[in-house]
């Protein structure tokens, strides 16, 4: 009697959507169809390259196709607000970096989004900026380039991925601080920047090393410095931008994985889970570290720390630099 009471209860609760097992069994099935990586730049630029590595080696192991699709604007902003406009069912994740997620708040005027907007998922890795010029240009090493703008005030120009990318802060920071006129070239990502830089069109371009390297080494670009802590093993010669007078600038991004607001802890637990597992295989960290990316992951806890830990940090770069986007 007590047995059927109890059955015709759960009936009862069924029925009134008190238990959402259709929800539940949906979320345990997840993924149950195609997911889209969105990209904040073109195809090309670094976090492009990544996302499309990592989503074919995820597809694989989640059973479903991942699709990559680039929504570039705003140095990585636009992506971040159509992120806010998708259902949080892990359907719709962002492969994003520091520019978008931290330092254009500090940046851009009326973003609609803030930090507590997303479901962080993990970190990625770190992928340091290189400093590079044509190799035409008479100067061989930061110092000198900065010699050669102070020496021709204005004349020297710059190309970056974009008003409020750490290419464009990092440049602006180390104008700053030398007194160097230098002008500001910005473009929408990182292919069309570095293509007119070889084109003879810009001087100079702070960039990641999945972009730059292959065209130092084929020849076409030279290394002026590195934005990492340590030197690059294929390039000792080159100093850092810390070693070449600059031990305050920031030159480097990092890359993580974002889902909308809310998003269920099992999948945002699956997706990390996964990602991870990935990134750790001994041909994946062996590829994105060829690319000049330093692998780095944390927990979705973890990560959610790590993000309100650095943004105090990125809010006094910008100040520090007076960079302004409108």
């Amino acid at each position: 009697m007590h047995r059927r009471a109890h059955l015709t209860q759960l009936a009862a609760l069924l029925l009134a959507g008190g238990l959402p097992l259709g929800n539940a069994h949906a979320q345990r099935q997840y993924p149950s169809k195609p997911i889209r990586f969105l990209v904040g730049f073109p195809p090309g630029q670094a976090t492009d390259t990544v996302a499309r590595m990592i989503a074919e080696r995820m597809a694989q192991k989640l059973g479903q196709p991942i699709v990559v699709e680039n929504k570039p604007g705003q140095g990585g902003s636009a992506v971040m607000s159509y992120l806010m406009q998708q259902p949080n069912d892990g359907y719709a994740v962002t492969l994003s970096a520091t520019g978008a997620v931290l330092t254009n708040l500090y940046l851009q005027k009326n973003l609609p989004y803030g930090l507590d907007d997303f479901t962080p998922v993990s970190l990625i890795g770190d992928l340091p900026l290189v400093l590079v010029a044509r190799p035409d240009m008479p100067f061989n090493d930061l110092e000198g380039m900065l010699a050669y703008a102070k020496a021709n005030p204005g004349r020297l120009s710059y190309a970056s991925p974009g008003n409020g990318t750490t290419a464009h802060l990092t440049m602006e920071s180390i104008k700053k601080e030398s007194g160097a006129r230098i002008v500001h070239i910005p473009y929408q990502g990182s292919a069309r920047a570095i293509a007119d830089l070889m084109g003879g069109q810009t001087d100079v371009a702070f960039d990641t090393m999945p972009v730059t390297l292959p065209h130092v080494q084929a020849g076409k670009l030279k290394l002026l410095a590195v934005g990492h802590s340590k030197r690059l093993s294929e390039f000792p010669q080159v100093r850092t931008v810390s070693e070449s007078g600059f031990p305050n600038v920031t030159a480097s991004v990092w890359i993580g994985m974002f889902g909308p607001k809310g998003m269920p802890a099992n999948v945002t637990d699956t997706l990390n889970q996964t990602l991870v597992d990935v990134i750790r295989e001994q041909e994946m960290t062996r590829k994105l570290e060829s690319l000049g990316l330093f692998v780095r992951t944390f927990t979705p806890s973890d990560f959610g720390k790590f993000l309100k830990a650095e943004a105090p940090r990125w809010k006094q770069a910008v100040v520090n630099s007076g960079a302004t986007v409108d």
